[in-house]
């Protein structure tokens, strides 16, 4: 009986061995190298897709942004996350200020989620007002605030389905807000007219099919 429950144990181990070896090699197989096998990966996911998926695919780390200090923000520096990222002017009202309390509500609702996410306003072709600042402080203390210009943004997004327009210092197209994966690809883009629930339930399930 010993001998039965201990030859056993040993197919129990080496069935796991060959079971964790196949999902290794099929994550290898699969692992997306192009952009069309990305697109096709996310859509096998089942993505929820309540934003617009943003296509093509393209990456935020050619953006020339600046701190409050006027130090330049390097996305090959930053942590492995995903971002939020709002874009205005130096004066954030209405709209903008509805997306920057949506976003809050969102990064406030994803619990376990919480730590790999960040929100980043991006004040276009000028500093903070004074009052914009002020508001931010008060209301959102843990949103980061960066400088970048309109142009160079417009550039990024001009191919994409979900383009940005900017200028003189006010949105025409709707306030949008876009959803940056940890590789700086940015993946969705969301409106006023996408409520909070909406949004965590695409970040969580893109999340959630995310390494860490």
């Amino acid at each position: 009986m010993t001998e039965q429950i201990k030859k056993r144990g040993h197919w129990q181990v080496w069935l796991m061995i060959v079971m964790l070896g196949g999902v290794m090699i099929a994550g290898f197989l699969l692992f997306p190298t192009t952009q069309e096998q990305r697109n096709s990966l996310l859509s096998s996911l089942g993505t929820t897709n309540h934003g617009e998926f943003v296509l093509p695919l393209v990456s935020i780390e050619a953006l020339k942004l600046l701190d409050a200090e006027g130090k330049p923000w390097q996305f090959s520096e930053q942590k492995h996350k995903w971002r939020l990222f709002i874009a205005g002017g130096g004066e954030c009202v209405e709209q903008c200020r509805e997306m920057l309390y949506l976003s809050r509500q969102v990064h406030i609702s994803l619990g376990k989620y919480s730590r790999r996410f960040e929100r980043l306003y991006l004040a276009l072709d000028s500093k903070l007002s004074d009052e914009t600042a002020g508001y931010i402080k008060q209301n959102h203390p843990f949103l980061k605030v960066y400088r970048g210009s309109s142009q160079e943004l417009e550039d990024l997004l001009k191919a994409t389905n979900a383009p940005f327009t900017f200028s003189a210092g006010k949105q025409e197209d709707r306030m949008r807000a876009y959803l940056v994966d940890q590789n700086g690809l940015v993946m969705m883009s969301y409106t006023l007219a996408n409520n909070g629930s909406e949004m965590i339930e695409d970040i969580e399930h893109l999340m959630k099919y995310s390494p860490e």
